[in-house]
């Protein structure tokens, strides 16, 4: 017999479902980053390798949110990386190169916004460190000593000599102000570089380009996007080796928590509601890439199939289901289609919602089979329709009670269910309640 395990909930109603087809194109090599808006499909589109490095711009909130502002990314989709040297700010002129490919290398983390490449060896016992610096409780600021290498990659060709910079990040000024130096490794073309975060409100980063030497604002404002197409690093495992390796993929909004659910029907699943603890998580990377399958010549690439993920942005009841349905990427054109329903939940407790149940009672939970509904209702001579539903909609069983004909529940024998989600919807009067079902 089969372990059940039965998730309980009530699932409100759906309302305004809009199902849309939208597409999102990069060009060729990932030129384009694209800033996505789900409610108005509005795409904001910006040169990918416009940037090297990006300091974050959101102030501190501790003691829960002090990342957010002591952040430093790189770009790595466009050729960057980022080396640990064992040279100190003091050592600024004796800096040199000798095996720096030995050196220790450091990644984005794409689980989070919030921990870039620099800040992936802070202490993580120390609350007042970063990566690359340490808070200063009599100064305020984020103090930091370290030399750190760039090495940048500007041919398309992987083989083709990199350019080397030495960065040292000097501070955050009282949670106002980055500070940093960056040069050649011999010390000429240096430059002092300021930014202020005032100057980028309501944006995730502020972004610096080595070469041109400027601060750029390029990225949308925080409450106008939901999804990043972009290109980053991840582990990948190829031909039997795990490695960081650049991927196309999106990345979501800091505030937005998003869900996979890869079995047949889930391209017809809503879900959302009391349910979203069972599958929504705030990984940035979690749509991330691998909705696709990873070909070697040019052309249309395999999207997986019985694949959806879902997000919503806030409790406001606002979700979307997204299904990927194309990629192509060959030397002319990259791009990426999909089918996005938007829809919104009516919340509990609205006039309209189970209207004809006064009570519900599904147990035991777990269950090993047999499970046993007990419910009421306003009006107990009505009928009360039970169905057993997998995700793609296959009704399983479809029976019909009266609770005035119950002594002890209605009994449902769930044994014989193969592994999988099931729903258990009680209907009566234009009501429905709904409990989901996990059978492992």
């Amino acid at each position: 017999m089969k372990k059940l395990l039965l998730a309980l909930f009530i699932l409100p109603t759906f309302l305004n479902a809009q199902e849309i087809s939208d597409s999102v194109t990069m060009l060729p090599r990932n030129v384009l980053d694209v800033y996505y808006n789900i409610e108005k499909g509005t795409k904001d589109t910006v040169r990918t390798n416009n940037w090297h490095l990006a300091f974050a711009t959101r102030k501190a909130q501790p003691p829960f949110k002090t990342m957010q502002a002591a952040t430093i990314r790189i770009n790595e989709g466009s050729g960057v990386e980022l080396f640990k040297s064992s040279f100190t700010s003091s050592e600024w002129n004796d800096f040199d190169t000798a095996q720096w490919m030995s050196w220790p290398t450091f990644f984005n983390s794409d689980s989070s916004w919030d921990i870039g490449a620099f800040n992936q060896q802070r202490n993580l016992s120390n609350p007042f460190d970063y990566g690359w610096g340490q808070y200063d409780m009599n100064s305020r600021d984020v103090l930091g000593n370290k030399i750190w290498l760039l090495a940048i990659t500007t041919s398309p060709n992987p083989s083709a000599p990199k350019s080397l910079k030495k960065l040292m990040i000097s501070k955050i000024v009282y949670d106002t102000q980055w500070v940093f130096t960056i040069s050649n490794i011999n010390g000429t073309d240096s430059n002092t570089v300021t930014i202020n975060k005032s100057n980028f409100n309501n944006k995730l980063f502020a972004y610096y380009n080595v070469f041109s030497k400027q601060v750029i604002d390029r990225e949308p404002a925080l409450n106008s996007w939901d999804l990043l197409f972009t290109k980053y690093k991840t582990l990948v495992t190829l031909f039997g080796q795990t490695l960081m390796y650049p991927v196309m993929g999106v990345l979501n909004h800091p505030m937005m928590q998003s869900a996979k659910i890869m079995s047949p029907g889930a391209d017809t699943l809503k879900i959302g509601g009391a349910n979203d603890s069972l599958y929504f998580n705030s990984k940035i990377a979690n749509i991330g890439w691998d909705w696709k399958v990873i070909t070697t010549t040019p052309g249309a690439w395999p999207v997986k199939d019985s694949l959806a993920y879902f997000t919503k942005k806030a409790n406001d009841g606002n979700y979307a289901r997204l299904v990927f349905t194309g990629y192509f990427s060959d030397p002319t054109k990259q791009f990426i289609n999909f089918n996005l329903l938007k829809y919104r939940l009516l919340p509990i407790g609205n006039s309209e919602f189970n209207s004809a149940f006064s009570s519900v009672n599904i147990f035991p939970n777990p269950s090993s089979g047999l499970t046993t509904i007990n419910f009421e209702l306003k009006n107990p001579s009505q009928s009360v329709q039970i169905l057993i539903t997998d995700m793609s909609g296959k009704v399983i069983s479809n029976q019909t009670t009266n609770p005035m004909n119950l002594t002890s529940g209605f009994d449902l024998d769930l044994s014989g269910l193969n592994s999988g989600i099931y729903f258990v919807n009680l209907q009566a009067e234009g009501s429905v309640y709904t409990a989901k079902l996990l059978v492992n």
